[in-house]
């Protein structure tokens, strides 16, 4: 039997991410964890439960956690978001300026709860997308110096860039990724190395180059290699 999350309420009241954990405040950080605990066990993977029903729930439990935590204090909580969210900022600024594009994840419930000006806090940057040369190692270096701050970052497309070995390595910390575009780049024998350093990576691309025969054969399964020397290549 297949765990789900139970439907979402559209509750100003109530936050969704509550109702997923079946809560309805007033909740402790405590509640929370127990509730969480409780159905993870029945939503795991292992367990019988379907990946994004977990991944939801996860996602859930984080967000009932910042909801407590702003509800207690709003100062407290602030102090904890404002640099994280500023050094996001420089990650999406950089990406921006160069020419790319950023997907950014909004929590609807904080706005709806706080207003605008906490809302945006807890905003999400999820996928960076840059092709051509300004895909280059310095960018890497900033990616990866604010992972701590950017840990919803899931898919980053470099396509056609020109980061290198010495690049890739900088995004070694971004432990979460689960999908990684760098066909036409120039990567090189480091490139198949990305399913070892991402162990939920699901798609990679990598230049002809980077990839030999016995690379090819040694790919995890239920991973997704594609090599190309451009960005729609395949």
């Amino acid at each position: 039997m297949i765990a789900t999350v139970p439907p979402i309420r559209l509750d100003q009241n109530v936050p969704a991410c509550l109702t997923a954990l079946g809560l309805r405040p007033p909740v402790t950080l405590e509640d929370v964890k127990q509730a969480y605990l409780a159905k993870a066990v029945a939503a795991h993977p292992d367990r019988g439960g379907s990946p994004e029903a977990f991944i939801q729930l996860q996602q859930a439990y984080e967000e009932a956690n910042e909801y407590v935590k702003l509800k207690g204090s709003r100062l407290e909580w602030l102090a904890s978001k404002v640099e994280a969210y500023a050094e996001q900022q420089q990650v999406v600024s950089a990406v921006v300026d160069r020419g790319g594009t950023v997907d950014i994840e909004e929590t609807d419930w904080l706005r709806r709860q706080f207003g605008e000006d906490f809302g945006h806090l807890a905003d999400k940057l999820v996928s960076i997308t840059l092709h051509g040369p300004s895909a280059d190692d310095a960018l890497a270096v900033l990616v990866g110096y604010r992972a701590q701050s950017i840990k919803d970052l899931v898919a980053i497309d470099f396509a056609g860039g020109s980061i290198t070995d010495e690049g890739l390595q900088q995004l070694k910390s971004l432990h979460w990724l689960r999908r990684l575009d760098l066909r036409g780049t120039k990567v090189g024998r480091l490139g198949l190395e990305a399913f070892r350093w991402f162990e939920h990576l699901e798609f990679l691309g990598l230049p002809r180059k980077a990839v030999g025969l016995f690379g090819r054969m040694s790919i995890p399964i239920g991973r997704k290699l594609v090599v190309g020397d451009g960005p729609t290549d395949g």
